[in-house]
């Protein structure tokens, strides 16, 4: 019989792979005049799954949503940016813009259920994220899902509890119960309202998802508490076909496993709240109305009445609407402040918690909240025009977008489950054919195990649920991510590049002179926080380098009191990309010689029109809120508040969230392998070990749960510096005399002509190492303030013990000098340095 068993394993495995891989025919768009569409049933999958359209058509695509739940409630065309939300057993209509030919695909918002948009023909179009209404499910809606998993729940565990109790005890008393009680009979009545009101919602997306050939997690608990529940229907109501060892009932397994699937589902709703709820957040600062007052009221101050204006909804507001905003109100649209003075709390737009002082001529942003006093406003933007609507859209399109990293994980994710189904069908006939008796009975556990401990959520879930969290966390601190690559790549930023004005400096200086197309500015302060924010990146180990117009000498000041390492003046402004480009070839060769693949990103931060090349250019791009919409279209990362400590910021999340990814990762692939090793009994000849179903079933309902919990710890991570303001200890993690190496840019044309020489504030002769720009970008030998030439030279690191060179960080005391690694060690040991000298 053994040959037998394998001959059918190997046709039921034929059919598998034919079924889930041979290529699938798909459906076309229907074409009427300028545009396209289609229409797709969600029904447990997509159908069909396979769309086929045409290049250089719109596209709309209606998706009719046959079901409800947490599962299929969004639409994700991650190459596209667009989040689309699915109401339950409702049509939605998803509008595509003109496509060029390429595949596009598209999943859930659980990554479990995918379908792909196949676009043909030729067409001169470029692909453009699309713009889609934002649609937050409301939590009338969030909160009938978690009732009605709630109702399954309890019903599953009224029935289950008792049988499971009877087949515990059974096990260890025997025959003491009477034999009513151990009746199989009893337990089917008991069980099968779990396996028909329970159950129903998994088996009916399960067997869809087979039928529409895209098996997920449904699809495993489906088949295997299916197989479960018939044979064990079969022992109970014709066990002399079965052999005489192979009669036990399984129904306290289909019972438990449903039950604790729903718990599961039940768990993961409510968590899964915390890691989306940024857009939630951001879509409950617009009011649905706005107090509406005349121009009269506005000329003899009568605006400012309790009684004065017309409350009048949102939809009738318009551009140039005059409206008051009474004191604790919130900012209804944006707008232009013409009377009163006021303090208004932006920290849900820009992550600023200080209220800042708006008067007269100011701009208002809708969302805001005006604090302490009234203030009348005209109407300047509406609708998808605000800052807050585009705040929105960014957001949820950068949620929507897919980390490179999630790319192995789709690609195993894609194949899952079909090689589960094998593994259990060559797990049922390896125990079949040679496993102890009664071997039917091995066989069926064993398998079953298999395809309920399997959790292709865990792989799907691993990096989405990461990446919304991180995105959100990133908008409530005042940094916007434009996309899930950006989340994940700001990690290995080693360079900063800073325009001057305006992004290092505050941009309110006089011009004294344009010359040749440089411009030289006098009494431009410094920002504030720049001195602090750059002494973050360098603790970070990352280089810092400034590009200006200005001469060498006025650029070489704002860059030493700013704590730049590196200086390029006198740059024409359409030369700013080519120096990025510069930048990253000499990083990219210093990252070969040393082999090392770390920190080789080369970032830009600007604020200007002149900064887009540049930004573009970048391998990230940092546009500053307060500048221009140009510069902020062109950059990965915009910082709402123009405070550069947002760069510290965004590295900070980015490891955060990469590290949150990796766990997560981890964790499903871990749990997979070993889960799946375990339940087919390969550890049985060596350690008699055997996984229950009943077990399994619980490890896989709680497997995703730990990774909505785990991604919902990034909410609680700080992405702030420990020293946050300005303060003497930050200043202190700036090298003391730090003169910055300053290199000229020449003015003539570029890329062709362009030549480099290095240009020193307090010597009159070129220092020709700037000739090739891979050394200015090496870390400069910190200046170590001693009169003793002969002074000895420790090369390990007091605070840390690590082994440097005499090119580190130095500080001299007490006739010696002591090298440091970074500048936080050097810091530290300025504090106390008795404490670390031997």
């Amino acid at each position: 019989m053994m040959w037998v068993y394998i001959g059918i394993a190997l046709v039921f495995s034929a059919a598998i792979l034919w079924y889930f891989f041979s290529p699938q025919r798909g459906a076309h768009t229907s074409v009427s005049g300028n545009t396209q569409s289609i229409e797709v049933d969600v029904h447990g999958g997509y159908s069909p799954s396979l769309i086929h359209a045409q290049a250089g058509t719109p596209l709309t695509i209606t998706f009719d949503r046959q079901e409800a739940g947490e599962c299929t409630s969004h639409v994700i065309f991650a190459d596209l940016g667009i989040d689309a939300h699915l109401p339950g057993h409702r049509k939605t209509s998803v509008n595509l813009p003109a496509l060029p030919a390429g595949d596009y695909p598209f999943a859930c918002g659980m990554n479990m259920v995918h379908g792909m948009l196949r676009v043909t023909g030729s067409a001169d179009v470029q692909l453009q994220k699309a713009e889609s209404d934002v649609h937050v499910a409301d939590s009338q809606e969030r909160d009938a899902e978690i009732r009605a998993l709630k109702k399954k729940f309890i019903v599953g565990a009224l029935f289950t509890i008792p049988v499971s109790f009877i087949a515990m005890f059974g096990m260890i008393w025997g025959h003491s119960w009477p034999q009513w009680v151990m009746n199989p009979w009893l337990q089917a009545v008991l069980i099968t309202p779990v396996m028909a009101y329970t159950g129903w919602d998994i088996h009916r997306i399960g067997w869809n998802a087979i039928l529409h050939r895209a098996p997920e997690m449904n699809a495993l608990i489906t088949v295997g508490t299916t197989a479960a529940y018939l044979f064990s229907a079969l022992a109970t109501i014709a066990p002399q076909i079965l052999p005489e060892g192979s009669r036990d009932v399984y129904f306290d397994t289909v019972g438990v496993v449903l039950t604790l699937v729903i718990l599961g589902s039940l768990l993961e709703s409510r968590a899964r709240a915390g890691t989306g709820d940024a857009i939630a957040a951001l879509m409950r600062l617009k009011p649905d109305t706005a107090v509406s007052i005349s121009e009269k009221e506005l000329q003899d101050g009568s605006w400012k009445l309790p009684t004065a204006g017309t409350q009048i909804a949102m939809n009738a507001v318009q551009s140039g609407t005059l409206l008051k905003v009474p004191g604790g109100h919130t900012v209804p649209t944006d707008g232009r402040i013409l009377r009163g003075l006021a303090h208004v709390d932006e920290s849900m737009i820009t992550g600023e918690s200080r209220p800042v002082e708006r008067t007269e001529g100011d701009p208002l942003t809708g969302g805001t909240l005006v604090l302490d006093a009234p203030l009348a406003m005209e109407v300047t933007a509406t609708g998808k025009d605000t800052v807050l609507s585009q705040i929105v859209q960014l957001v949820s399109s950068a949620q929507a977008s897919k980390a490179p990293v999630q790319a192995l994980a789709d690609k195993v994710a894609r194949i899952f489950v079909p090689v589960v189904f094998l593994i259990a069908l060559w797990t049922f006939t390896a125990w079949l054919s040679f496993g102890p008796q009664p071997q039917l009975t091995y066989a069926l556990t064993t398998a079953v195990t298999v395809l309920i401990i399997a959790c292709p959520c865990a792989l799907g879930l691993a990096t989405p649920l990461s990446v919304t969290a991180g995105i959100g966390i990133g908008a409530k601190n005042g940094i916007l991510v434009a996309s899930a690559e950006a989340l994940e790549s700001a990690r290995h930023i080693g360079t900063v590049v800073f325009d001057k004005t305006g992004t290092i400096t505050e941009g309110k200086a006089e011009v004294l002179s344009v010359s040749d197309g440089t411009v030289t500015y006098a009494d431009d302060p410094i920002k504030p926080t720049s001195r602090a924010a750059i002494a973050q990146l360098k603790a970070l180990g990352i280089q810092t380098i400034m590009l200006s117009g200005d001469k060498a000498e006025t650029a070489a000041s704002v860059a030493k009191e700013a704590g730049i390492d590196t200086v390029i003046a006198e740059v024409k402004p359409a030369g700013k990309a080519y120096w990025i480009s510069q930048i990253q070839k000499q990083v990219s060769e210093e990252s070969h010689h040393t082999s090392s693949r770390e920190n080789q990103l080369v970032a830009m931060v600007g604020d200007g029109i002149n900064d887009a090349p540049a930004l573009a250019q970048a391998d990230l791009g940092f546009a500053m809120g307060t500048g221009t919409d140009i510069a902020m279209k062109s950059a990965d990362v915009t910082l709402m508040t123009g405070d550069l400590a947002g760069v510290a910021r965004m590295i900070r999340l980015s490891r955060a969230t990469m590290r949150n990814i990796h766990e997560n990762l981890g964790f499903a692939f871990v749990y997979n392998i070993v889960g799946l090793v375990v339940a087919t009994g390969l550890l049985y000849p060596l350690t008699g070990w055997l996984l229950s179903p009943m077990i399994a079933g619980a490890a896989m309902a709680l497997s995703s749960v730990s990774l909505v919990v785990n991604a919902n710890r990034l909410r609680s991570v700080r992405i702030d510096s420990r020293v946050d303001a300005p303060t003497t200890a930050q200043d202190q993690l700036i090298p003391e005399h730090s003169e910055p190496r300053v290199i000229l840019g020449t003015a003539q044309n570029i890329p062709d002509n362009t030549h480099l020489s290095t240009h020193d504030t307090h010597r009159s002769t070129h220092d020709h190492e700037g000739e090739n720009m891979f050394n200015f970008l090496k870390k400069k030998p910190a200046a170590a303030a001693t009169s003793n030439p002969a002074a000895e030279h420790v090369l390990t690191d007091p605070i840390c013990g690590m082994t440097v060179t005499t090119d580190a960080r130095s500080y001299e005391y007490d006739g010696k000098i002591y090298h440091f690694c970074s500048d936080h060690c050097l810091a530290t040991f300025k504090e106390n340095p008795k404490q670390y000298v031997k």
